[in-house]
């Protein structure tokens, strides 16, 4: 039996190539797709949620046997603009609104509500108390609207050149634990940690308490294996912390969107019974 529960990002209609999105199309195909490989669930890739018939989208996911993991909201900013730290009032009330529709539309289905690049940057650090609070009440603001709705809300790692606050693990565990809300979690992104955090083990030990969700990624956002980061510890600093939650590739979709998926899920699980065999070994030594 699998340790963990594997995902795969996905889009209901198609994107950019560069996107870091593996499969695309309707939810029929996808959910064919995904299942046919072995993956346990889809992680949802979107803008304008409401656009959407989600009782349908969750039948056919009922229907074959996979979980609506999270919507990720990241391309609100790309194709909308909408950011939680725009120096214009309007704009910020304006995306905190669009988390809004996605919460109620995860509710809807089960799922849960990724915030990470949505944030951008702190344009001036001279000022970075005030845009920290713009973010910290606009979580504050989502955690309450998502009480009692059983959605939760997960705070993603972004690399710097992205977003330039909020980049290593030990910065968003102490984010969402200063927060203080039962609803909020830490997210995990390999990509971004494999250039930010320097300690990735002692990272992942620190942030184990609030650890729900990770995404897998590989260099150059090519599939697991297809670049050069170390899985294995990453592997074994989940297995040590005793991970509960799901592991999500996040990767442009190359060679292929369904080789892709298909490579970075042999190799996940792959890479999970060598660290099954050698967490066992170790334990004779």
């Amino acid at each position: 039996m699998s340790k963990f529960r594997y995902g795969v990002a996905c889009s209901l209609n198609d994107v950019s190539t560069t996107a870091p999105i593996i499969l695309r199309g309707p939810i029929e195909q996808l959910c064919k797709e995904a299942k046919e490989i072995g993956y346990d669930g889809l992680e949802i890739q979107l803008a304008n949620p409401r656009q959407y018939d989600w009782n349908h989208i969750k039948t056919v996911c009922n229907d074959s046997g996979l979980e609506l993991i999270a919507f990720a909201t990241g391309r609100e900013l790309g194709e909308n603009g909408l950011c939680l730290l725009s120096d214009d009032a309007s704009v910020r009330r304006a995306s905190i609104d669009r988390l809004k529709e996605h919460i109620d539309c995860a509710q809807s289905v089960g799922c849960n509500v990724i915030v990470g690049s949505m944030r951008k940057n702190i344009p001036d650090w001279s000022q970075r108390e005030k845009y920290w609070n713009y973010h910290r009440d606009a979580i504050l603001e989502l955690s309450d609207y998502a009480k009692g709705s059983g959605v939760r809300i997960w705070v993603e790692n972004i690399l710097s050149y992205i977003s330039n606050f909020l980049n290593t693990m030990r910065q968003v565990q102490d984010f969402v634990s200063d927060l203080g809300r039962d609803n909020v979690g830490v997210h995990l992104d390999t990509y971004s940690m494999n250039m930010e955090d320097n300690d990735i083990l002692g990272s992942i030990r620190y942030c184990a308490k609030d650890l729900e969700y990770v995404h897998f990624s590989d260099t150059a956002r090519l599939y697991p294996g297809g670049g050069n980061v170390d899985f294995k510890t990453f592997l074994h600093g989940l297995w040590e912390v005793d991970y509960k939650g799901y592991i999500t590739t996040e990767c442009v979709p190359v060679p292929t969107a369904y080789e892709c998926a298909k490579r970075g899920f042999e190799y996940m699980k792959a890479m999970e019974k060598i660290v099954e065999i050698e967490r066992g070994a170790s334990r004779f030594q």
